[in-house]
């Protein structure tokens, strides 16, 4: 499943890298601080510069707010009755200043940053909690990263879904602000919706509004919004330019395109389009198999999709399913094409995030069961997941990374 182009892409990509910074966060409730840069042999070296124990005992999720300089952490709870979230100062030498931690609901596993026009010296958090079966918000400071707790949505479900195991309960997984920034959808795997939430621009509440309801059973997990690139969000609202949305789906290991269009009624309509398997076709993929995080490529026109405990390139080498969405002009495909798989290098490849800027991209993956951070290079041309550039073995599970923007 490798081609010439691999082995090109690693030869000519590391004079392109310059030395960069990313954070991890670790079952092991530490959040450590990784730097990046070149090594002598054409590869990458990471190295842990820093580390802090003041998210909780399970970090599970990383949200940096870049002008701030303020990183936003999720402790999942997985072995107390609470999660919690922090708020951190990033330093020049790597190191984290705590600034503030409160317990939350049990389970916070994603959050996303929203604002509203009217309250312009606010911004707000939203997040996601798989096992509190709930979505709290949080009003904050963003110069301080202070926070007070703002919102609660409980959510309930009469019985339990196609997949009992998992779907015993509504299972919030992903918190995602929508291209107009005027609302935020929330991905609910055990109750195969997508939550929707209208945001109130003079207050920064969110109102609960018609969910977009999925096939039973499929179990969604994640999800990715695609406009022309510098679309604005008027345009979109005015329906100017196309709008998809892209969603994941972690029990039925499936990606569903969906064409999204703005009703005058301020509510958002989504109309399917298209479905295929992480592993092309219908397959469902291999037993235990489970897909997980999905990004848009920096040119625009792939969706990466990482796929958990397939095993696709070997023991402990899981895949990246790669998918075709617009042409190189920036025109949408109706229907994406699938283009293959490549290996993620390691075991359990449970959230990765492509690198800002406009230089030459690289994709760091945190591998969960590997218990390692792994980057690998970008191809540009092709779009396509490239070869390894740096691995790192960590201290724990490491279910999230993010770059230092």
């Amino acid at each position: 499943m490798k081609s010439s182009w691999f082995t090109a892409a690693l030869c000519a990509f590391p004079a392109m890298v310059m030395a960069s910074r990313l954070y991890a966060a670790s079952y092991a409730g530490i959040v450590s601080t990784l730097s990046l840069a070149p090594a002598s042999n054409g590869t990458g070296n990471l190295s842990v510069i820093a580390e802090s124990t003041g998210c909780g005992p399970s970090p599970s999720w990383l949200m940096l707010d870049g002008p701030h300089d303020i990183l936003y952490c999720l402790d999942e709870g997985l072995n107390v009755p609470n999660g919690s979230i922090a708020s951190f100062h990033t330093n020049a030498n790597g190191s984290l200043t705590p600034i503030k931690h409160i317990e939350t609901i049990s389970g916070p596993v994603m959050s996303v940053l929203y604002s509203a026009s009217g309250v312009p010296d606010r911004e707000f958090i939203a997040v996601a909690h798989y096992d509190g079966s709930a979505v709290t918000t949080y009003s904050v400071d963003p110069i301080a990263g202070d926070f007070n707790r703002f919102q609660t949505f409980n959510f309930h479900m009469d019985g339990p879904g196609p997949n009992a195991g998992r779907q015993d309960a509504p299972h919030p997984h992903g918190a995602y602000l929508d291209p107009t920034g005027r609302f935020v959808l929330v991905p609910d795997l055990g109750a195969d919706f997508v939550r929707i939430f209208e945001i109130n621009q003079y207050t920064g509440q969110l109102k609960e509004v018609s969910p977009l309801v999925t096939k039973p059973g499929l179990g969604p997990r994640h999800l990715a919004f695609w406009t022309p690139k510098n679309a604005s969000g008027a345009q979109v609202a005015n329906g100017e330019v196309d709008v998809y949305c892209y969603l994941v789906s972690e029990l039925m290991n499936s990606l569903t395109g969906y064409k999204v269009a703005y009703s005058e009624s301020e509510s958002m309509e989504f109309t399917s389009v298209y479905e295929e398997s992480t592993f092309g076709g219908q397959k469902p993929g291999p037993d235990g198999s489970k897909a997980s995080e999905i990004a848009i490529s920096p040119t625009n026109n792939h969706v990466i999709i990482s796929n958990r405990l397939d095993s696709t390139f070997g023991p402990k080498n899981d895949s990246f399913a790669i998918f075709s969405i617009a042409n190189a002009s920036g025109t949408a495909f109706t229907k994406p094409s699938f283009l293959g798989l490549e290996p993620a290098y390691g075991v359990n490849p449970r959230q990765f995030e492509i690198s800002p800027g406009k230089q030459q991209h690289l994709v760091a993956v945190a591998l969960q069961d590997g218990e390692e951070v792994v980057v690998t290079t970008w191809d540009e041309k092709e779009g396509r997941t490239g070869a390894l550039y740096a691995k790192k073995a960590m201290k724990g599970q490491i279910p999230a990374v993010v770059w230092d923007h």
